[in-house]
């Protein structure tokens, strides 16, 4: 039987020609690969039994998985199995991935459209949607949490079993799956098929360009194209930035369609000048202005605007890691088709930092969100327990460290990433191999062996961080030109030849896109930061809880902050240690109401778990501002606050039940909403003290609305804000009696909007249960 060969368009290696060498990229690696063997196949596929109406013994995962996501780990388990396949060749994960693809075809058998997958009631979904029965908000459809995202991970997952796992049945089950959804869209106007795209839809336009490029089907390719999201595409192909407020990875999978078809269509089609310029904006607009030093983006899931980052250092939720995963392949697909040095660097800092550090290294468990937030900390996934998102990715996405080392233009080779490794190219008969301990050494040997003589360029990267000291070849000094970056090794290579670079890695300071008083530190590509201690690491391993994936623990005030005074900022840093990368930062705390010399201890950040950390401190050479900034920052902070929905944001509505009728959300200029002509309520928690529920709206003349608490009408007891014509902001507060504690789930008070006589409810902008002093 003739298996797919992986399709590389252009300069990247395909996975299994790439293996890690032992290093701290190897142990993420097998950490996941663990955590992936650890998983119960059967208790995972149940959702697929259910929703094909076939009786399955095992019981399914909880959490997402049994919470209107049923399934959506399934795909990226195939996912994982096959990539971890490609670039370990451990017979264990075929043979898995051989089992997952049993199933989940006797499931698209029982169906008989074509269609598989964990939704719930998934199968009457195609019927609705091709009946024209369109009900989508920015997270549901037709009543279901995020169905085509959803699905769009099983496909993608036999897509990748297909490719990676060079699996012909995958492949064929893949285009069933295609052809099922072609009969679906088939019968819908595109402006109706832009309804459906209102709710996050993953990656299913890649996936489409993906699968028609594997198949030479032009009709799966156009399906990519129909299924752009013009809402997106077009202010981005026009040359602007709409993505402040925008859920970030209901975004990012798009583009990379995007990207895709740009590099798909021949030069001077219209079609592709729109997809190339929509997803160079999105590229300079998250890469330039929204990114970390850590090569994160966003908060609380959202990107924020891109000219203030006081959220993204006050807010326990920052940088979401699915996110980092998500733009690491849009880094890759642009490197498909040409050199990119920005797209290098944003991978180098990504998978340094963020990815790496984004499982555990000892124990296992993934992250959610990696706060900037000084002095916090994160949470790690608990085995058979947390089915969120980002385990899905991590499961999968730890395969990311073996994709971007090396490129190559034709027969020439390049060198990108400083990462231990073996690149076997076999049809070009060259082999090599990469030592390095970068930045913690300053050298990298590069053993290149060639089954014949043949003569090509090496093209050895020299980073932006680092300068070029040294380089020889068998042990005699070369001198190699460095060009666009890179120093060019051109000979006859034949036997074995051994390359070895040295460079004087350096220690930077770097601010934010907004230009706002923070710097990190960063030595080479290794983000450096602070210990902060092991105080109240509340959920620290992630339990049951619905929001289990946010470290909730005590928030330390910002004034309490290191602030940083010299200019520049990297003068105040000294080394202590260079092979450990340990150095000592000079500055200023508040200490009751002074500010006194402090030193702090920095470290690379990726090595720091279990831990509170700091990566940003205040910057300002006039330390008695920053103070005042800070302070203010604790002002504004809420630290009252209990429990809060921000309204109309993915991840804070489902975390908080969020169910509705006739309601919807939106936003724009980073301000989000939800209103209604119906219902809507949610659930928050709420503390055995005294405490309150307090509201913002938007009203206009014609709303009218009534605020239930645990099924109770309740009326303000104050009204801190009201629009005097009836129209414009509002904000008032309920007090938690006890008539409305007792009617209630101890621990907990829903929250409900209803619209009066169908009128329109305002906007709910946001809702927070507020501690009371007594």
């Amino acid at each position: 039987m003739t298996h797919p060969q992986p399709m590389i368009a252009g300069r990247t290696f395909p996975l299994g020609t790439v293996r890690l060498a032992p290093g701290p990229f190897a142990v993420a690696q097998q950490r996941a690969l663990e955590a992936l063997l650890d998983i119960d196949l059967d208790r995972l596929l149940a959702p697929y039994l259910a929703s094909a109406g076939i009786g399955g013994r095992a019981e399914p995962y909880g959490d997402w998985e049994s919470g209107g996501l049923d399934g959506h780990i399934g795909g990226h388990v195939l996912s994982a199995h096959a990539k971890l396949w490609a670039v370990t060749g451990q017979d264990v994960l075929r043979d898995r991935m051989e089992h997952l693809l049993d199933v989940l075809e006797r499931c698209q058998d029982a169906v008989g459209t074509g269609y598989v997958g964990g939704v719930p009631d998934g199968p009457a979904l195609g019927e609705e949607l091709a009946a024209g029965r369109v009900d989508a908000d920015l997270f549901s459809l037709n009543g279901r949490w995020v169905p085509v995202y959803n699905l769009h991970k099983t496909l993608a997952g036999l897509i990748d079993a297909a490719t990676h796992g060079r699996s012909a049945r995958a492949l064929t089950m893949a285009t069933r799956w295609a052809d099922w959804w072609l009969t679906v869209t088939g019968a819908l106007t595109d402006a109706q098929v832009e309804q459906v795209l209102t709710a996050e839809f993953g990656g299913l336009n890649e996936a489409f360009v993906e699968l028609g490029r594997l198949t030479g089907r032009e009709d799966l390719v156009a399906e990519g194209r129909r299924l752009a999201h013009r809402t997106l595409l077009d202010p981005l192909a026009d040359g602007g930035d709409p993505l402040d407020g925008l859920h970030a990875n209901t975004q990012i999978p798009k583009v990379l369609g995007y990207q895709r078809l740009a590099g798909l269509a021949p030069d001077g089609d219209p079609d592709t000048a729109r997809f190339a310029a929509a997803a160079d904006a999105f590229w300079s607009s998250v890469v330039e202005r929204r990114t970390l030093a850590i090569g994160g983006n966003s908060v609380r899931e959202h990107f924020h605007p891109a000219s203030d980052f006081t959220e993204v250092m006050t807010d326990r939720e920052g940088p979401e890691t699915c996110n980092t995963h998500n733009m690491v392949e849009l880094a890759r697909l642009r490197l498909e088709h040409g050199h990119d040095g920005a797209a290098i660097e944003l991978a180098e800092r990504a998978l340094f930092n963020h990815l790496v550090s984004s499982v555990h290294p000892r124990r296992g468990g993934f992250v959610y969100f990696t706060p900037m937030r000084p002095a916090h900390y994160r949470v790690y996934s608990r085995p058979h327990l947390s089915m969120w998102c980002c385990v899905g990715s991590g499961l999968e996405g730890h395969t990311r460290y073996n994709e971007l080392v090396y490129t190559h233009d034709g027969p020439d080779l390049r060198v990108e990433l400083y990462v231990p490794s073996e690149l076997d190219w076999a049809e070009e008969g060259l082999r090599v191999q990469l030592s390095t301990e970068l930045p913690f050494r300053d050298e990298a040997r590069v053993v290149v062996t060639s089954a014949s003589p043949t003569a090509r360029t090496i093209r050895l990267r020299v980073p932006a961080w680092a300068e070029l000291v040294g380089l020889s070849v068998d042990d005699e000094p070369v001198s190699a030109p460095v060009v666009d970056g890179y120093a060019e090794v051109a000979r006859t290579w034949s036997g074995v030849t051994v390359v070895t670079v040295r460079f004087a890695p350096r220690l930077v300071a770097e601010g934010l896109p907004d230009g706002s008083g923070w710097v990190a530190f960063r030595y080479g590509p290794v983000v450096l930061a602070s210990r902060d201690g092991g105080d109240d690491l509340a959920g620290l391993v992630a339990g049951p809880d619905r929001m289990a994936h946010v470290a909730h623990g005590r928030k330390v005030p910002m004034r309490r902050s290191g602030i940083v005074a010299a200019e520049p900022p990297e003068s105040a840093v000294s080394t202590v240690d260079a092979r450990t990368l340990t150095f000592e930062l000079e500055v200023l705390r508040e200490r009751s109401g002074e500010l006194v010399p402090a030193t702090v201890l920095l470290e690379p950040f990726a090595g720091i778990h279990d831990e509170r950390y700091s990566i940003y401190f205040a910057a300002d050479a006039d330390p008695s501002r920053a103070l005042a900034v800070l302070t203010a920052l604790d002002d504004a902070d809420a630290s009252a606050v209990f429990d809060k929905v921000t309204a109309g944001e993915q991840q804070p509505e489902v975390d908080h039940g969020f169910t509705g009728e006739r309601t919807r959300a939106g936003g724009s200029g980073g301000i989000h909403w939800r209103t209604t002509t119906g219902w809507f309520e949610y659930r928050l928690r709420c503390p055995d003290g005294a405490a309150l529920v307090r509201a913002r709206f938007v009203d206009r003349v014609s709303s009218r609305r009534r605020v239930l608490l645990n099924g109770l009408e309740v009326g303000p007891a104050r009204t801190l804000r009201a629009p005097a014509d009836g129209a414009g902001p509002a904000e008032h507060e309920y007090d938690l009696t006890e008539t409305v504690r007792g009617a209630g789930v101890p621990g907990e008070v829903v929250f409900r909007v209803e619209a009066v006589d169908g009128a329109d409810s305002g906007d709910l902008l946001g809702v927070e249960v507020i501690l009371r002093s007594t």
